[in-house]
């Protein structure tokens, strides 16, 4: 069974905001307080995505992004994405480290950058296990620099092409006044979807 948008209800697509926004907030505050600045994090759009157009919906496959990508496994099998463009990544670094000069390529900033995915990940699969009931866990954080098309080729290999939707987290950071957008992709297999918009329909 294919989710396309039109197949996710008015309930489903409520709930799924709701967790991640309670999520994201639980992130920012553990970001804060890591970071010694004050982060906000937003997420102003959710969408099922079929996976072939998500490169087109995320900037094109050929978009150079800096990428955190975490396993998830347990109730729901897949992985977990953050997505942020060269720009966001080198502004989020720069804003911490206060920098006039900023390669997110050193060690620093791609752990760094690990650990900012890893925490905004972990929040939003803890508030799935909470609100939906699950045992879900996620794997340490793997940092990669690459074009969008093939970070999502390699993702598909490793699923053995075992999904076919997406839910397409549009994702916006605020850091020292300055704001970054990014992606939070989650790629789970088709009976985790089901198991997942399952629990959610009977809490309805």
């Amino acid at each position: 069974m294919r989710y396309k948008v039109r197949e996710l209800t008015d309930m489903q697509n409520s709930a799924l905001k709701e967790i991640i926004n309670i999520g994201v907030g639980n992130a920012a505050t553990s970001l804060s307080k890591m970071i010694k600045h004050q982060i906000s994090i937003d997420i102003p759009e959710l969408r099922v995505e079929i996976i072939e157009k998500v490169p087109e919906a995320a900037g094109g496959a050929d978009k150079v992004v800096s990428g955190v990508i975490m396993h998830v496994d347990g109730d729901i099998n897949g992985y977990i994405m953050m997505l942020l463009s060269e720009d966001s990544a080198a502004t989020i670094c720069k804003a911490i480290n206060e920098e006039e000069d900023t390669d997110i390529h050193t060690p620093m900033n791609q752990s760094m950058l690990e650990e900012i995915g890893h925490i905004l990940a972990g929040s939003y699969i803890s508030s799935l296990a909470e609100f939906l009931t699950l045992d879900v866990k996620i794997s340490p954080p793997m940092q990669t620099f690459d074009m969008l098309g093939a970070i999502m080729d390699q993702i598909l290999i490793e699923m053995s092409q075992n999904v076919e939707c997406t839910l397409f987290f549009d994702t916006v950071f605020v850091l020292e006044g300055k704001q970054m957008e990014g992606i939070l992709l989650t790629l789970f297999d088709p009976m985790g979807m089901d198991k997942l918009l399952g629990r959610i329909d009977e809490m309805t």
